[in-house]
């Protein structure tokens, strides 16, 4: 045996087809089986949150609560009673930098 022969380093074996294909195959079941897993988890959340959410009526059948106001009659306003004094103005009789104010505050993606 020569020196050179003696000093080359070993080296490991090229891998076959086979093995590239059995790795390839094992890495695609356990990415197959954490897919199965994650979707299972997510059904069993969905089915146990699912049954506890509010009914969706009240948000699409909102009525804000009014206070009671007493006219006298001459028209003019003898009070108001109720834990709530709003009043109902429609969207054009808001100030426009209200509108952007609020919706700044809100959320600032919104535009």
């Amino acid at each position: 045996m020569t020196q050179t022969e003696a000093a080359a380093p070993h080296r490991p074996p090229p891998s076959s087809p086979r093995r590239v294909t059995a790795w390839l195959l094992k890495l695609s079941a356990a990415l197959l089986a954490g897919l199965l897993s994650l979707a299972l988890t997510i059904a069993i959340l969905l089915a146990v949150a699912f049954p506890q959410l509010p009914d969706i009526s009240g948000l699409t059948d909102y009525r804000p609560r009014q206070p009671l106001r007493v006219w006298s009659a001459d028209g003019e306003l003898i009070g108001e009673f109720g834990e709530e004094r709003r009043k109902y103005l429609p969207i054009q009789q808001i100030p426009a930098v209200m509108q952007q104010a609020v919706l700044a505050i809100e959320d600032s993606r919104f535009y």
